[in-house]
């Protein structure tokens, strides 16, 4: 089960992360999640949100260049050693994770992270095997 990603590209300088953010709520997009990496002169921001094509299009009507990338989200237990569990099944099977950040949930509920794998299908079967709970788009929706 995967979640969709939007990933924005633009130009490290101030104010761009204010246009990004400022179409998104035009657009009325909510942000479930985020991260931005930069480089010397450009970044790029990901993003699981609530409409992942209507988002796409705003960017794209903005001028910001933008791809959609399955992604994984998975619930995590909110205690000491949560992620740490993870990260040892993927290392134990030998799954590389390219990047992973954090979700909003509900206080009190599980944690839920994004994780790009370079073996989506062997990750999911190990996690699902260790009976670790996938997050789908609907349920982050439904946040």
């Amino acid at each position: 089960m995967t979640t969709q990603q939007l990933s924005i590209f633009m130009e490290n300088k101030p104010g761009q992360l204010v246009k990004v953010t400022q179409t998104l709520k035009d657009a009325q997009i909510d942000i479930r999640a985020m991260s931005l990496a930069d480089t010397k002169d450009f970044g790029i921001v990901r993003m699981i949100v609530s409409d992942t094509d209507k988002a796409q299009e705003a960017m794209r009507e903005a001028g910001f260049m933008s791809t959609i990338t399955q992604v994984m989200c998975i619930a995590m237990d909110d205690q000491p050693g949560g992620l740490s569990k993870i990260t040892e099944l993927m290392a134990q099977a030998e799954v590389n994770i390219d990047y992973l950040y954090a979700c909003i949930t509900v206080i009190g509920k599980d944690a839920y992270i994004v994780m790009h794998v370079d073996n989506e299908k062997k990750a999911s079967q190990v996690l699902a095997d260790a009976g670790i709970k996938m997050v789908s788009t609907a349920d982050i929706a439904a946040l």
